[in-house]
């Protein structure tokens, strides 16, 4: 095991030698994928960011051993440079290699006290964040004029705050940086992974261009050029676009607070977050309010509920989409849980005449329990693995957790089940369900989205087929209020609607 140290913070020592022992059960947990870092409390009581880095693949383990430095190492290394140049980054305390072949690396910094990130610009907003935008090009400017060039300059990795008055930058996950002189252009280009719309860089640019002696026009284009060939390849990572609108999530539940609050908890790490969540409430006793005033602080949720008088889930849905405010609507159940792409998915594909249908992946009993607020939020469920080890077992159902977007494509072209509008996870513009006038009312349990859907394809919407790019995990459950008579009802109203090509409800939204 080799560790360094830095001299300034030697009588930590025997905590971090430690730390390779005692990190999986130390402190908390900020962020697992790929890597983990979690926030330990030191004995002399200052906080500390702990980052354990993924464990390479044996040929990288060869590579990083002989021929390159770490990860860990060279983010160490870069955090004494940028310092040393006066760009703020979280001071680093040490680095810790373990095995012979590099098997786990370990990076200890202090805690940084700036709170925010860029993807407070993944709305689009930026209205009263001009000053922010305007000190961050000066900021950016005198990096590249420093000779430091942030090879993943994106939105999670710039922490910023207002500190005395004063916007406040520091940079993370550095690792992956250059330093030597920065062209204009290479500078221009290393702004291409932010996100926000093309006023955020008609913003930021002229502050930038003046910085560095060159022309506005030229240096917004480079820019536009630059964003438009990264974010070609990069779009299924995450949320980026000009053609920004709001999002809501509508979720139906009925007397279930246990599996809607898994629910939040994947909605709290979204990629892109929803602008509103609607929860439409089929008459659920106190215990789902309760639960939810827990979360109205951290997620934007209105509660519509009406009285239990049996199901009435069409006439709560028409509800939610009436007290709705925003523009694109996503619908989902209370017992379905989203990856942390769900909303950026459905964002991304979003076209005029278009729903989305998404598919879910339906859990045994065993796994739906296992599906803890740490497990959720880590995304670790989503791994085929984890479901495996929980209860699973090994099925073709299990290919929509594919994570190569070219494959999901073929999948999504192969597959014989059509884009019908699921009420447990598709997505539309408000303005066509008004249109329809919504949910049929008089339905029950059974093709009642169904029949929603068929009413959007006679204006013209049509369905499109996302089933291996948005699976949702379907918790378990019993569904006592099926029963045959609802069903042939609703068939009825179902076969009516495609008989007579019917392109609104008289039983709808608005009651005629």
């Amino acid at each position: 095991m080799q560790i360094v140290i830095n001299p300034k913070y030697e009588s930590l020592r025997p905590w971090i030698e430690q730390l390779p022992n005692t990190f999986a059960h130390s402190g908390e947990v900020i962020y697992d994928a790929r890597n983990q870092i979690r926030v330990i409390k030191g004995a002399d009581g200052i906080l500390y960011n702990v980052k354990r880095y993924h464990q390479p693949r044996f040929l990288n383990r060869i590579i990083y051993t002989l021929f390159r430095a770490p990860k860990a190492q060279r983010a160490y290394d870069n955090a004494c440079r940028l310092l040393s140049l006066g760009i703020d980054t979280p001071t680093p305390i040490a680095y810790i290699l373990t095995g012979n072949l590099l098997k786990d690396s370990y990076l200890v910094t202090i805690h940084s006290s700036l709170s925010r990130t860029f993807y407070d610009f993944r709305d689009g907003n930026i209205e009263g964040k001009q000053t922010l935008i305007e000190a961050f090009a000066h900021f950016s400017a005198s990096l590249h004029r420093a000779g430091v060039l942030h090879l993943d300059y994106s939105p999670g990795n710039i922490l910023y705050d207002m500190v005395d008055n004063q916007w406040k930058f520091q940079l993370v996950d550095i690792n992956r940086m250059r330093f030597g002189y920065v062209k204009p252009k290479q500078g221009c280009e290393n702004l291409c992974r932010l996100w926000g719309k093309h006023d955020f860089f008609e913003t930021l640019s002229p502050i930038y261009a003046q910085d560095r002696g060159i022309s506005q026009e030229q240096c917004l284009r480079w820019i536009e050029h630059a964003r438009a060939r990264f974010w070609k390849h990069h779009a299924h990572e995450h949320f980026v676009t000009d053609d920004t609108f709001t999002v809501g999530v509508v979720i139906s539940t009925y007397n279930n607070p246990q599996w809607l609050e898994k629910v939040l908890w994947g909605l709290q790490c979204q990629t892109h977050l929803a602008n509103e969540i609607i929860i439409a409430d089929d008459g659920s006793d106190e215990r789902t309010k309760q639960m939810l005033q827990c979360y109205q602080s951290v997620l934007p949720i209105k509660h519509v509920w009406h009285p239990d008088n049996g199901f009435r889930k069409t006439t709560i849905l028409n509800q939610a989409i009436a007290a709705a405010t925003t523009d694109y609507l996503i619908f989902m159940d209370q017992d379905l849980i989203p990856r942390r792409d769900f909303i950026s998915q459905h964002y991304r594909h979003a076209r005029v005449n278009r729903f989305i249908s998404g598919g879910a992946i339906k859990l045994p009993q065993t796994t739906s329990n296992a599906c803890t607020k740490e497990e959720v939020v880590s995304q670790r469920v989503f791994q085929i693995s984890w479901l495996m080890q929980h209860g699973m077992s090994c099925s073709w159902k299990l290919s929509k957790l594919c994570p190569i977007p070219w494959i999901c494509w073929i999948l999504n072209k192969l597959t014989p089940t059509k884009a019908t509008w699921n009420g447990g996870n598709a997505s539309t513009w408000r303005q066509y369900l008004l249109q329809v006038n919504g949910f049929d009312s008089r339905m029950r349990y059974g093709a009642e989205d169904r029949e929603l859907g068929e009413r959007l394809r006679h204006i013209g919407v049509r369905g499109y087929q996302l089933r291996y790019n948005i699976p949702l995990l379907h918790l378990w459950h019993t569904r006592p209020y099926v029963n045959n008579v609802d069903w042939k009802m609703n068939r009825q109203i179902w076969n009516e609607t495609i008989k007579h090509k019917l392109t609104r409800t008289s039983y709808g939204i608005q009651q005629s």
